[in-house]
């Protein structure tokens, strides 16, 4: 026991100071251990990829909780009340443009469509000659009968002495009559209210009061005083109120 004291005693300085480089060792050795341990973190957090956060749940709102605007609901049979109903096949034909109508596309009318160019014409000629002396307006043009510069108040349609005259238009006979000017004059008032004067018309078949239609034989041709020096034709005129219209233009 007193080797070892006298051991410690001589050696004691040495051995402080061993174990003070042991202990400085250890702290050493745990000091790069931490160090090495926090570099290996850092490292491993910028290699491994991050993952993409959750997406976050989103709110559903209840339509029936919620106060919500909707667009009223209109009945079907309230909605289609004002629309007008698309005329019949028989009608459209006929209708005019303008008239309110809804007409159906004319790929869809079938066999109706054609049936519509057979009708009888509005308006015709009385006779079915060349035009002579054409409706003059306000410009003078000179008569060979009278000798004088006029205007011509009507159409002039060639034909051969005591050819058939037709009616030039359907409408009411208002007058029958000779004129010393024009001859033997039938006026037909049509339902726009033209009154169609056919000058020339001899021996007449009709009287005030007939109803006459398009084409309906009136008589037939015979002289017009007042341009007794043409060939035989028939002078017609159209007249709406006081004022002269041009018949050709009036003529399907």
């Amino acid at each position: 026991m007193e080797q070892i004291k006298k051991f410690l005693r001589s050696r004691g300085f040495t051995l402080a100071l061993l174990a003070c480089l042991v202990a400085a060792a250890a702290a050493g050795v745990w000091a790069v251990r931490t160090v090495r341990d926090e570099l290996k973190k850092s490292y491993d957090d910028l290699t491994t990829p991050q993952e993409e956060p959750a997406p976050e749940p989103q709110l559903t709102l209840d339509p029936q909780e919620d106060d919500v605007w909707q667009q009223p609901v209109t009945d079907a049979a309230e909605s289609a009340a004002n629309v007008p109903k698309p005329a019949s096949s028989a009608s459209s034909s006929g209708a005019q443009s303008g008239s309110g109508l809804v007409h159906e596309p004319s790929a869809l009318q079938g066999a109706s469509s054609p049936a519509s160019s057979s009708a009888a014409p509005a308006s015709t000629q009385p006779v079915s000659g060349k035009v002579l002396n054409a409706y003059s307006g306000d410009e003078l043009v000179y008569s060979s009968t009278l000798g004088d510069w006029r205007t011509h108040n009507g159409v002039d349609y060639a034909c051969a002495q005591d050819a058939q005259v037709c009616a030039p238009a359907a409408g009411k006979v208002t007058a029958v009559d000779t004129d010393s000017r024009w001859g033997s004059v039938v006026c037909i008032e049509d339902s726009a209210g033209h009154l169609w004067r056919v000058c020339g018309t001899a021996d007449p078949t009709v009287q005030t009061g007939d109803e006459v239609s398009v084409g309906q034989i009136l008589g037939r041709a015979g002289s017009i005083p007042n341009e007794c020096a043409e060939e035989t034709h028939i002078h017609l005129e159209v007249l709406q109120g006081e004022q002269y219209l041009d018949p050709a233009k009036l003529l399907n």
